[in-house]
């Protein structure tokens, strides 16, 4: 069976902007955590007023938690364990980070935060040893959305509903899902869909969203191969 592809999309994994470095509340993390700040991923629960002082726009910036609980939730999911899935991340800077289905994220956001820096700093995990868990490919976005044989179905509150019935219309294909908290995807990502598919009318945590899809996906093959 062909896999499904997982994109998540415009992910805030960055680290602290030079800019920031002397700003209070960065050098307090910093001092706290004996980190420099360039070892330090941009979080708005933590730099938000560095953010602000600064002018840096908090949508989409600084929830590198998001690309966390997405990962841990993806990576657990049954169709994850049964091989069935291919997951990327695309993240604000335009990189593309390919994951290792076997990978276990840690459930500690600080952990995950030093495999991040690693990723950034060396472009792979880890930066020698195999094999490897994350990856920066050499690859543009549109490179991974666009594949011959494949749609692509955008994660969206106004899309299509849809549930168990119809979700084996997108299994093997690919779906892009946000990983940030607010506002709308870029133009140039949007173009890319096919179609777009809702779980419900109400906004969701991306996480939730993305459980759901994976859940009626797997339901559905269950159900198939009785």
């Amino acid at each position: 069976m062909k896999k499904t592809r997982i994109v998540f999309v415009e992910a805030s994994l960055e680290p602290v902007p030079e800019r920031l470095w002397r700003h209070p509340s960065v050098e307090s993390d910093s001092k706290r955590r004996k980190r420099h700040p360039s070892k330090i991923l941009l979080y708005i629960p933590i730099h938000y007023t560095a953010m602000k002082d600064h002018g840096i726009p908090t949508v989409k910036r600084g929830r590198p938690d998001i690309v966390h609980r997405l990962l841990i939730m993806t990576l657990d999911s049954p169709l994850c364990k049964e091989g069935l899935l291919d997951i990327y991340v695309h993240t604000l800077g335009d990189k593309v980070i390919w994951i290792n289905p076997s990978m276990r994220i840690p459930l500690d956001y600080y952990r995950f935060e030093g495999l991040v820096i690693q990723l950034l700093r060396k472009g792979r995990v880890p930066p020698e040893k195999e094999p490897i868990l994350m990856k920066i490919i050499d690859k543009n976005l549109e490179e991974v959305l666009v594949e011959e044989g494949r749609k692509v179905y955008l994660l969206s509150v106004d899309g299509e509903p849809i549930d168990m019935q119809k979700a084996t219309d997108i299994l093997g294909e690919t779906i892009v899902i946000g990983a940030f908290q607010e506002g709308e995807f870029r133009k140039d990502i949007a173009s890319y869909a096919d179609s777009k598919i809702s779980i419900s009318p109400y906004d969701h945590h991306a996480s939730t969203a993305a459980c759901n899809i994976l859940t009626y996906m797997y339901m559905v093959l269950k159900n198939s191969s009785k």
